[in-house]
């Protein structure tokens, strides 16, 4: 409770807080109440934030048949690949009939054929209304859009391929942070077993393990992480994470090298020592507790870069992109030309908001930590 108490004294800290329950409710929850759009849908390419299907009747018949329920023996179209046969067909057999057209010239037949009488009802995507509209002044002046609500929105718009790039966001976080917290762990974890190993037994075993943190230090970590991509096949997360971890551990390494120097001669490690308590004693019950919170926020740092990291690799192409997760995204943008089409804009900014508010939390959380740990950073 105290830890709470602390927090909320915080204000950067609070709202940090809040944005990783509101990440993991996202990852653990959001996938069961908003499902992954994977249906292809032609129709809806690139379509902006808050386009829907909507239904176009004929104007004198727009008050009474408004809705599917309302259109029940009556012979109802829609567009192939547009997303109105996910309507339609589940309903088929309460109608008299259905029509499918095919998209671009078949959508003036179908509301011509809906004009004529042959059809009662027609289901469209509200983007099609800019190339062939209705209502007067237009070629079809008898027909009227009944409902403009017949669907959910798209909140986000859709991808290059049509498909709900809100439902992508809300499914896509879970690979990427999972990873990224678990590269953290790897890197966290060898960081403070090799630094506690070379800070306490010291000599030879210092001087090898700091030369090889060095060693990795100097090598430009990004484009070694390409070339080992290029060598293994990173066909599952715990390989990728591994490997993100391996190249992240020597600067914390060297940090809690130093704190443990400075631990170990502190008057109470001198008295464990005097008393005999043994090594594993010394490490876990009187160092590693006085360093837990160094430990804490240099991990919540290294899952920063490893996601970074992580996206980079996805980005150029050589992580797996099986998991469509948002770097998948920003690997699809590029390679789609979503990059350089303003239309296509929400699927590539969507997934880079989506990390950078991540990054922030995290961020302002690490900076809560230390103020609560260490009363000198405090404000009044």
């Amino acid at each position: 409770m105290w830890f709470f108490r602390a927090l909320l004294r915080t204000r950067a800290g609070l709202i940090g807080f809040a944005g990783l329950v509101f990440y993991a409710l996202l990852v653990v929850v959001g996938p069961l109440l908003v499902p992954f759009d994977s249906e292809v849908k032609t129709d809806q390419v690139n379509a902006p934030p808050g386009s829907r299907l909507q239904l176009v009747t004929r104007a004198a018949d727009a008050e009474q048949l408004g809705t599917l329920a309302a259109l029940a023996d009556k012979v109802v179209g829609y567009v192939r690949s547009s997303g109105g046969e996910t309507l339609v067909e589940p309903l088929e057999d309460t109608f008299a009939g259905t029509e499918s057209y095919r998209r671009g010239g078949g959508l003036e037949d179908g509301l011509t054929e809906l004009a004529d009488g042959d059809i009662d009802a027609l289901v469209l995507f509200s983007e099609a209304f800019k190339t062939d509209p209705i209502g007067p002044g237009s070629d079809f002046p008898g027909l009227a859009i009944a409902n403009t609500r017949l669907s959910a929105p798209h909140l986000l718009g859709t991808d290059t391929q049509g498909r709900d790039i809100f439902s992508h966001i809300v499914n896509g976080g879970r690979t990427l942070i999972v990873t990224a917290l678990l590269a953290g762990l790897i890197s966290t974890t060898i960081a403070v077993l090799l630094g506690s190993l070379a800070a306490l037994a010291g000599g030879v075993v210092d001087r090898m393990l700091s030369a090889l943190a060095n060693f990795i230090l100097v090598l430009p970590r990004f484009p070694l992480l390409i070339v080992l991509a290029a060598l293994f096949t990173l066909d599952n997360i715990v390989l990728l994470a591994t490997l993100i971890g391996l190249l992240v551990w020597p600067a914390l390494m060297r940090a809690v090298r130093a704190q443990v120097l400075s631990l170990r001669e502190r008057d109470y490690v001198e008295a464990a020592r005097a008393l005999d308590l043994g090594g594993r004693h010394i490490v876990f019950r009187e160092i590693l507790p006085n360093m837990m919170s160094f430990v804490v926020i240099n991990l919540i740092l290294a899952v920063t870069f490893a996601m970074y990291d992580q996206i980079g690799l996805i980005f150029l192409g050589m992580a797996p992109i099986n998991d469509y997760s948002w770097g998948v995204m920003l690997y699809f943008g590029r390679t789609r030309g979503a990059l350089f089409s303003p239309d296509s804009a929400a699927m590539v900014l969507a997934p880079v908001v989506a990390i950078a508010l991540f990054q922030v939390s995290m961020v302002m959380f690490a900076r809560a930590l230390e103020e609560v740990f260490d009363p000198r950073l405090r404000t009044a």
